[in-house]
């Protein structure tokens, strides 16, 4: 670091060039009624990873708004109007193609053109996006066939009944699935337009995203409610209902056994019963299987290596995390991954 510059100053400068070309640059296509806050996400954070300081100039990061007829603005749910840019032009010249739904009513009044502009950047090998109820419209193109979709709770139910052919999620920001990924919306397209900046602009753009928008850095926050998924907050002592909600909290950071029981103000051996009586586990085993679950999640929703996973969850080197992972799961970290 150059002594006396800001970090942010460092990270937004840009090498002298004449043509640049983007490293990121996504079409979107809006349906009618869709949600201001994950087009607002998706641009804000592009555009402050597109430039430097605040300038707003499409240099690293463009996107671009098509339909039929851009002299037609497009209804958002909340009311407010939003021109696209342009027609829509040749997907190759993308490198994502987004479909941002709108209220489940309205998804057989988008436009039929985008349906088909959608099945051509399919064909075109271009990667698309179902953001919000977008999950709808690419499994009504049958785009989601045999794949995984993340959708918010409140659509699940339907997304499930309307198409048995995608195993669906909620509670997650995104499921990248390859070639295809979808959002739940809402804060979430945040998280997962970071991570697109980070492959292809590279970390201190995803960086200056998290800085400029305010937002936590959601990758290392443990995003695996661990204690809501296995039931533990239904355990009758709150001291242990603390001590999970704690390790859940520091899953990506050193815990001390001692500290854990310096915070219930217990001792180290009452601390070792507690766990033993509820879970059969000794605190040490529990975090250790706690760590391995949320390293599980990042194999599944992740595009980290195996290495950048075991090293964030605090195993020393990457063969130990696999020796671990195979003994609790009967299956390698990469082995996994394939499955899904």
């Amino acid at each position: 670091m150059t002594a006396g510059r800001p970090l942010i100053e460092q990270i937004d400068r840009l090498p002298a060039s004449g043509q640049h070309r983007p490293d990121l640059n996504i079409g979107l296509l809006l349906w009618p009624e869709f949600p201001l806050l994950s087009l607002s996400g998706l641009v804000d954070a592009l555009r402050h990873a597109a430039d430097v300081g605040d300038n707003s100039q499409k240099l690293r990061c463009n996107w671009s708004i098509m339909a039929p007829d851009p002299r037609l603005s497009i209804l958002s749910s909340a009311g407010v109007n939003v021109r696209p840019d342009e027609e829509y032009r040749d997907p190759g010249q993308f490198d994502y193609v987004a479909v941002i739904g709108g209220l489940v009513r309205s998804l057989a009044s988008g436009p039929a053109q985008g349906r088909a502009y959608l099945r051509r950047a399919r064909e075109a090998k271009i990667p698309l996006i179902g953001i919000c109820t977008g999950s709808f419209i690419l499994a009504e193109e049958s785009l989601l066939d045999g794949r995984r979709a993340c959708l918010h709770s409140y659509h699940l139910a339907e997304f499930k009944e309307r198409f048995p052919k995608v195993r669906a999620f909620a509670d997650l920001d995104y499921v990248d699935d390859g070639d295809v990924l979808t959002c739940a919306g809402g804060i979430s397209i945040i998280t997962l337009t970071s991570e697109l900046i980070r492959r292809h602009c590279g970390p201190d753009r995803a960086t200056k995203v998290i800085h400029q928008m305010s937002v936590p850095n959601k990758a290392d926050a443990a995003p695996v409610a661990v204690s809501q998924a296995l039931g533990y907050t239904h355990v009758a002592d709150p001291r242990l209902r603390r001590a999970v909600f704690l390790v859940e909290q520091s899953l990506v950071r050193p815990i001390s056994l001692q500290w854990l029981a310096n915070e219930l103000n217990v001792s180290r051996r009452h601390l070792a019963r507690m766990f033993d009586d509820e879970f059969g586990l000794a605190p040490a085993e529990f975090i250790r299987k706690a760590r391995l679950r949320y390293g599980r999640w990042l194999l599944q929703n992740s595009s980290e290596s195996v290495t950048e996973i075991a090293l964030r969850i605090g195993f020393a080197d990457c063969a130990h995390f696999i020796r671990m992972f195979g003994r609790e799961y009967g299956v390698t970290p990469g082995a996994l991954r394939k499955l899904n």
